[in-house]
């Protein structure tokens, strides 16, 4: 039974459902969370701000539910898989600008998210640390004034691909885009702190690294 989006849920089909346990991301804690706690629902809050931030909640999660030593094994593979990339970037001495665009308009990570640790861990430099926010939105003029070296989309139904990116008005002249290193990721590796950014930091890594 669908209950909403991301973003947005029906609170009457989530109660509906009597749920023994919610999991929850940041976003909805200011938002939904407190009609929860009416209702005296548990909840539980991923905030993850580092990949490795991830894999605790992860581990967290899995103890809540009493499945930590059934999980222990998955989480240390998740744990090698982290430390087997950053072996490989940490000596590099050329890290590519690198933006990661979460929508057409501009959405990106900004300091402190786990999307900025995503990238530096890959070998890069997230453009999104620029901002003052967590989550900012970068005005194209931005992006065209620091001209990074690689772009990464996040692709999902309805958003930007590559070929729609490389005719935005002046974006040709970018270095990214002049030097073909536009990329494709699905959004469930770069936009969803969950599992799906453990791949997505390998492929990450791999796509860096020839933009390095």
């Amino acid at each position: 039974m669908r209950v909403g989006g991301f973003k947005h849920l029906d609170l009457v089909r989530v109660m509906g459902l009597a749920p023994d346990l919610v999991v929850a991301a940041s976003l909805h804690a200011a938002s939904f969370l407190p009609r929860l706690e009416t209702h005296r629902t548990r909840v539980f809050v991923m905030m993850p701000r580092t990949v490795d931030g991830i894999v605790d909640g992860m581990a967290r999660l899995a103890s809540v539910l009493g499945l930590a030593a059934e999980a222990a094994p998955y989480l240390a593979s998740c744990r090698t898989r982290i430390a087997t990339v950053v072996d490989r970037t940490l000596p590099r001495r050329r890290r590519p600008l690198t933006y990661v665009e979460y929508s057409p308009e501009g959405h990106t990570g900004g300091p402190q998210s786990f999307l900025d640790d995503l990238v530096v861990k890959a070998g890069g430099v997230n453009l999104g640390g620029v901002a003052r926010v967590e989550w900012p939105v970068l005005a194209p003029a931005t992006i065209r004034r620091f001209d990074p070296d690689a772009i990464v989309i996040a692709t999902y139904p309805g958003g930007a691909t590559r070929d729609s990116l490389v005719t935005r008005q002046g974006w040709e002249r970018l270095t990214a885009v002049k030097s073909g290193r536009v990329w494709e990721l699905p959004a469930r590796m770069v936009k969803r702190p969950g599992p799906g950014v453990l791949g997505g930091l390998e492929r990450l890594e791999e796509v860096l690294s020839a933009a390095g």
